[in-house]
């Protein structure tokens, strides 16, 4: 008796498909996931370091400052980058509208920056971090030497508030 495959079995080889893996789609979907996670990831690192000593109120401001040259004040130190200038003690206590150790220093740091920089105009521009318990007068004093010593745009750095 002779064996008569179905009708299935016969158009199997027929129509045959091969469904191989399709390695260019596959390699385009994995290039889109790599330039999507690129550019969502690689903006969203912080504009400025903010140091342990130094807790900032919380504001609503959206607007990321850009890196330039930072006063730190704490609750005791008033520091230019890393480097101490004044205790906030003296500086309160002091009877003067401005801070001399801190005009000085800042002078300086003016000085090589015009030298390094060109001509984007964000060597004028400085940051002022003060912690939240700092008394007004204090700040203001700052704020009163930078603007004596020649920078032109102040930014009081703050926490965004969710």
């Amino acid at each position: 008796m002779i064996y008569v495959p179905s009708r299935v079995k016969r158009h199997k080889n027929k129509f045959a498909m091969d469904t191989g893996l399709n390695l260019v789609s596959l390699m385009d979907i994995f290039t889109i996931i790599l330039l999507f996670l690129l550019f969502n990831v690689s903006g969203e690192e912080e504009a400025i370091t903010v140091p342990d000593i130094v807790r900032l109120p919380a504001s609503v401001a959206t607007v990321k400052p850009a890196p330039a040259t930072t006063v730190y004040i704490t609750g005791d130190t008033i520091f230019l980058g890393d480097k101490k200038i004044a205790n906030t003690q003296d500086v309160i206590n002091s009877g003067e509208p401005g801070i001399k150790g801190l005009e000085e220093e800042l002078i300086i740091q003016m000085s090589q920056n015009e030298l390094d920089a060109a001509e984007d105009g964000t060597r004028r521009k400085i940051i002022i971090m003060g912690d939240k318990m700092i008394p007004f007068t204090l700040l203001k004093k700052v704020m009163y030497t930078c603007s004596w010593a020649g920078y032109q745009t102040l930014s009081l750095a703050v926490i965004q508030k969710e």
